[in-house]
């Protein structure tokens, strides 16, 4: 597993005011998610397990869930809609820079993705599991 993954990475850092953006999360013990949210006020979080190592990122996809978000003052609340337990493995090439920047060969969703992020110091939570 490559340390260097370990965070939380955005799309939005390197296209800022998207109309829409993907992160991910990387979590030490294996585990991590992707947030795909749209200014329409729709998300989608895919929840994984992975392993990366030099130019590869092997993802176990395990959950799906979807809804809407709304902004409460100054939190964003999210109202999963819809939630689907999937098994499905992908193989991505990927590649870190020093910025640091990841970029993957392909989305890990077709629909949803993006291929660029940035690491976020500090980063993030997946939002559906509070």
């Amino acid at each position: 597993m490559d340390a260097r993954l370990i965070g939380y990475w955005s799309e939005s850092e390197v296209h800022p005011g998207s109309t829409e953006y993907t992160e991910l999360g990387f979590r030490a013990d294996g585990t991590g998610w992707q947030y795909w949210s749209s200014w329409s006020t729709e998300f989608v979080v895919h929840r994984f397990t992975w392993d990366g190592a030099a130019s590869r990122l092997a993802l176990r996809l395990g959950m799906v869930l979807d809804g809407t978000w709304s902004l409460d003052g100054e939190r964003t609340r999210h109202r999963v809609e819809r939630r689907e337990h999937v098994d499905t493995q992908l193989t991505l090439g990927c590649s870190l820079t020093d910025e640091p920047k990841l970029e993957l060969d392909r989305p890990i969703d077709e629909m949803l993705g993006g291929t660029q992020f940035l690491f976020v110091p500090g980063g993030g939570a997946d939002p559906t599991l509070a």
